[in-house]
This record gives structure tokens, C-alpha cells and sequence, in this order.
């Protein structure tokens, strides 16, 4: 019994570990991998993108422009490594939830 009062008192005065989040917000580490994005004027449609993803998460429109399906994307960057121009870069944005499947696609 002793020793738990010692460490409620030790933590009752000790500074506070965790973030509001809503308004405070904790910067991800750098190499973290969030969402892939498309530059549309520097993608030549090779369809590497869609070739070497594991999840087979993306797919193209009638413009030749990959539309990804974050729902099903692994996040696992290898859109971005293969892309020859460069036109797929990974943010770094972690609140990626939605209420319906539909807002998880993007083109």
C-alpha cells in the first residue's frame, strides 16, 4: 500500500504526458508515410503506379490520372519509389478518416 501512495503522489505533481489533441497536435516523425498524392501536370500515365502496388489500390480515369483508393492503400510507398517523373510524393498527413468509403477515393 505504501508504495502505490508514493507513486500517486509522485504523478499527481509531475507534468502532464499527453497532448489535447483536437488543438494540440504532435508533428509525425519524418519518415512517416501518409497519403500519396499526384502531381497531375508532372504524371506521364506510365501505370508503374498501378503495376507495383501490392493493394492494387490504384486505378485510372479517363484522363490517364491515377485515383487512389486510401482505403485500401497500404501506405506502403511504393508508388512513390517507382514513379519515373517523380509525379507521386507521400504526405505526411495522419487524420485520414471519413464516414463513408466514397471520401476514402481520390482523384
Amino acid at each position: 500500500m505504501p508504495k502505490m501512495v508514493i507513486d500517486v503522489l509522485k504523478n499527481l505533481f509531475s507534468k502532464v504526458s499527453t497532448l489535447k489533441y483536437p488543438y494540440e497536435k504532435k508533428e509525425p516523425p519524418e519518415r512517416f508515410r501518409g497519403e500519396p498524392v499526384v502531381d497531375e501536370d508532372a504524371c506521364v500515365s506510365c501505370g508503374l503506379c498501378k503495376q507495383v502496388c501490392p493493394a492494387w489500390a490504384i486505378t485510372y480515369d479517363e484522363d490517364a490520372i491515377p485515383i487512389f483508393d486510401h482505403g485500401s492503400c497500404l501506405h506502403c510507398g511504393e508508388c512513390e519509389e517507382n514513379c519515373p517523373p517523380n509525379a507521386i510524393e507521400i504526405n505526411n498527413d495522419y487524420e485520414t478518416a471519413a464516414l463513408n468509403r466514397e471520401d476514402l477515393i481520390t482523384d
